[in-house]
């Protein structure tokens, strides 16, 4: 019986790695703002963290979509962390083309 777990647990093992994984995306959004505003607080608009730049793209023009008004601007930011400002930085910033 002994075997049997531990090879269960080798199996498990993949998925258990995979759900530890942090986020390299984070989505800013700016709801009913056709520009990304130039002066703003980044950590006020996350809309959310993702594994790729694909997702993070994909889920700010899903916002745009949803809104009301139709209208909406967002970006993406890799590898952000918090700043001694209360800021946030990122290595870079992705926008929609």
């Amino acid at each position: 019986m002994g075997f049997r777990w531990l090879v269960l647990f080798f199996l498990s093992l993949p998925s258990l790695t995979a759900c530890t994984q942090a986020p390299e995306w984070t989505l800013f959004y700016y709801a009913d703002s056709k520009d990304i505003p130039e002066s703003v607080i980044l950590s006020d608009k996350i809309s959310g963290y993702y594994a790729t730049s694909e997702q993070c793209l994909a889920k700010g023009k899903g916002l745009i979509r949803l809104s009301d008004s139709g209208v909406g601007s967002f970006q993406c930011g890799h590898l952000c962390v918090a700043a001694e400002d209360d800021g946030l930085t990122c290595d870079s910033m992705l926008s929609p083309l």
